[in-house]
């Protein structure tokens, strides 16, 4: 079974820099700003970053000092069970609707739940069909 909502991610880039994400934690930190999801990853000279989190303006403000260029993204949220399979049906759901797939990143940090940010085409109607059709996607 999976639930699905849709969110807002922040993205942003950075200089390639030893202790960048030390920086941008701690002025979160600082700010009280709760981090619910994160990857940050480098490509070449730049950091690169996608954070979900409970206050994004707050945030934004945070690390603005800083950070030049923040941009807030729609993002797909989606709840799985933790066991194998689980993610197989909704990908398959999407493709089946034609629906894109951009990117997906995702944690199990509990043990009885993952949770997947995802990019897709079409966020509210992935979401729509997601919750739809949840109890046949176990």
């Amino acid at each position: 079974m999976a639930r699905a909502q849709v969110g807002k991610e922040l993205h942003f880039e950075t200089p390639n820099e030893t202790g960048v994400l030390g920086r941008v934690t701690l002025a979160l930190a600082e700010e009280d700003v709760y981090i619910v999801h994160l990857s940050a990853y480098t490509v070449g000279d730049k950091g690169y970053f996608q954070i979900v989190t409970r206050d994004n303006e707050k945030a934004k403000k945070a690390i603005s000092y800083f950070v030049k260029n923040i941009v807030e993204r729609d993002i797909l949220i989606v709840e799985f069970e933790n066991k194998v399979g689980t993610l197989a049906p909704v990908v398959k759901l999407l493709g089946n609707e034609n629906i894109g797939i951009n990117y997906v990143y995702g944690t199990s940090g509990d043990g009885f739940k993952i949770v997947g940010v995802f990019s897709t085409e079409n966020n509210q109607k992935a979401a729509e069909l997601i919750n739809q059709d949840s109890g046949t996607l176990s």
